[in-house]
């Protein structure tokens, strides 16, 4: 019984083995360790850093946990969800597998890779020992604490696999997860801090931060401390290896109840089918214009209303709550008034989404509707930014004065957190049209029409950048809120005759570029991956353009440091050096940028004709 029960596992692990990406994988791993211990070397060459050991093993350590905590969004919540997707689940259940074997036949191999990609870094990070700063009793307890931190991402990963219909559905579960206790936290320490302090108050945040992963990058700060001579094994480690336990055996219990059906059908609900025939663009765009008024409105009648309702001096009014006011009631307004403009200005037809686009557009419709969702899909970023607005802005609010509000703050939030946003959400809209046609089988018929495969692909991203629209218009107002202050930055810099202040003026347009760069990068590695592995392909992009930034930085600093010592040897004009030191490692990034970008553009279209012709 139990040799049936781990066939599926052995099988696994074994075709891991003969995989050569896998091989690859560790190797990569080791040349990035030896890459961040060249950079803590130069740190202490240079005098950075009295403790180049700890600064080596904090690199590390912090960045296995921010990666563990993207690989359980992405590397666990597709073990169950891509055999539905897949619809080879049943064919799993017909073959005799019990649902243990399932389950341990899909986990076990992905648990096993990540607990080895963990125990490789091992042996390196003792070098943080040899640079000083480190004993290895701390190297001990931190990679306790991410093993045991691994264990419980996999435990909560199966559990939204199992009942998750689909990957998007277990990786959202799996978020959340993560996030609420993080708000709850937040919140409860706001709170705390007005001055008067409540013991139920102390004891849920203590409650709440044992099921947050919070709790990890306190104990990684704990271990982290000079002087450190705690336990190895932590109640931490204890708490996440039960809980992770505990899921799997959840997961077992409910395999069955959630399988029943095992593929995943185009289920959409009754308010969906009805929303979906009623909203279009057009109904949408007009809601909008009728909105704008309503808004400003919001905006300036607020003040008011809270000076009558409250009896306090108008211009008392904190300027945040008039943000908060309007960006709610976008949120809330525009749905409802979106519906009840469709009702008036059209009938309801009987296609659910309209008539396709003609000619070239085609696709590009195909994808707006089928894979981010369409018109309602819009409606639904467009309520998730405006409440993400409010958030800014009440917490910005709430931590300064009314007196010493800043629009231009407000707008730096609005600006990196809408391209923090848009990038993420182009890059995963480009990457699931792409794996939507790959596990359709579509690929080889779109192929085969007449137009070449660089349409095919800037139809995709046309596409994706349409869906855009919400968090692009949250980019743009936050721009026009910091743009009064640069331009007069800038107007300063020119007006003063100091080279320096000119150099300064110049890393505008280098950040603009080496960012469209990046942006441009990280969204073909996404689609790249996402024709080259089943799961993760974000996770991976994320990575991938993470250590390329970090090696880049890292030369540009080399670049910097270069020219600093040639100058200083050989007497030459300090604004010659500061101009060199400026141009040539933002000429040489952009190049290199530009390079990588077509070379993956074109792995890209290589890629695509290769799939076509296997399909």
């Amino acid at each position: 019984m139990l040799r049936g029960t781990l066939a599926l596992m052995t099988r696994g692990l074994r075709l891991d083995c003969r995989r050569w990406q896998m091989h690859a994988l560790r190797f990569l791993l080791v040349a990035i360790f030896l890459f961040m211990m060249l950079f803590a070397w130069v740190e202490n060459v240079v005098s950075i850093a009295a403790t180049p050991g700890l600064n080596f093993f904090s690199y590390i350590t912090y960045t296995n946990f921010v990666f563990i905590t993207l690989g359980g969004m992405s590397f666990f919540t597709s073990t169950i969800t891509e055999e539905k997707e897949e619809q080879t689940l049943g064919l799993l259940k017909m073959a005799g597998v019990n649902p243990l074997g399932i389950l341990l036949g899909k986990l076990g191999p992905r648990l096993l890779n990540a607990l080895l990609l963990l125990a490789i870094q091992f042996p390196f990070v003792q070098l943080a020992v040899t640079l000083g700063g480190v004993h290895s009793r701390q190297i001990q307890a931190a990679y306790t604490t991410l093993a045991g931190y691994i264990l419980l991402m996999a435990g909560l990963g199966i559990l939204a696999s199992v009942i998750a219909r689909r990957t998007r559905q277990a990786a959202l579960m799996i978020c959340m997860t993560i996030l609420v206790p993080l708000i709850l936290q937040g919140l409860l320490s706001i709170l705390s801090s007005g001055g008067t302090q409540f013991p139920q108050l102390t004891i849920a945040r203590e409650a709440i931060q044992w099921i947050s992963i919070w709790s990890v990058a306190v104990r990684l700060g704990e271990v982290m401390s000079l002087g450190f001579d705690g336990a190895i094994l932590d109640r931490q480690f204890f708490c996440h290896l039960a809980g992770g336990a505990t899921m799997f055996v959840t997961s077992w219990a409910i395999f069955e109840r959630c399988t029943r059906q095992p593929h995943t059908a185009d289920h959409v609900a009754p308010a969906g089918r009805l929303s979906r025939s009623h909203i279009r663009l057009k109904t949408l765009g007009l809601t909008i214009l009728m909105m704008v008024p309503v808004l400003g409105l919001v905006f300036l009648a607020y003040p008011h209303l809270r000076s009558i309702v409250l009896g306090v001096p108008l211009r008392n009014s904190p300027p945040h709550e008039s943000v908060v006011a309007v960006t709610v009631t976008l949120a809330l307004g525009l749905p409802l008034a979106t519906l009840c403009v469709a009702r008036v200005t059209q009938k309801r037809e009987r296609r659910e989404i309209g008539e396709c686009w003609p000619k070239a557009r085609s696709l590009v419709w195909k994808d707006l509707h089928f894979v981010t969702g369409g018109v309602v899909g819009i409606l639904t970023r467009i309520a998730l930014y405006s409440l993400l607005t409010g958030l800014v802005a009440f917490l910005v609010g709430f931590f300064d004065p009314p007196d010493r509000w800043e629009w231009s703050l407000l707008g730096g939030w609005m600006l990196g957190l809408g391209l923090f946003a848009g990038t993420l959400e182009l890059g995963s809209n480009v990457g699931r049209s792409l794996r939507f046609e790959l596990q359709g089988q579509t690929l080889s018929t779109l192929v085969l029409l007449p137009q070449t495969i660089r349409a095919f692909l800037w139809s995709k991203f046309v596409s994706s950048l349409v869906a855009l629209i919400p968090v692009a218009v949250m980019t743009l107002i936050g721009g026009l809120l910091v743009f009064s202050e640069v331009l007069q930055s800038i107007l300063q810099a020119a007006g003063r005759s100091n080279g320096g202040d000119f150099i300064g003026v110049l890393y505008i347009p280098m950040i603009i570029t080496l960012m469209l760069m990046q942006i441009a990068l990280f969204v073909e590695l996404t689609a790249y991956f996402a024709l080259t592995v089943r799961w993760g392909y974000v996770v991976l992009a994320i990575i991938c353009t993470y250590f390329m930034n970090s090696i880049g930085g890292f030369a540009w600093s080399m670049f910097m440091l270069m020219f600093s010592f040639a100058g200083a040897a050989s007497g030459a004009d300090s604004t010659v050096i500061l101009l060199l030191m400026t141009l040539v490692p933002w000429v040489t990034a952009a190049g290199v940028s530009l390079a990588v970008v077509i070379a993956l553009f074109h792995a890209i279209e290589s890629r695509i004709k290769q799939l076509a012709s296997q399909s």
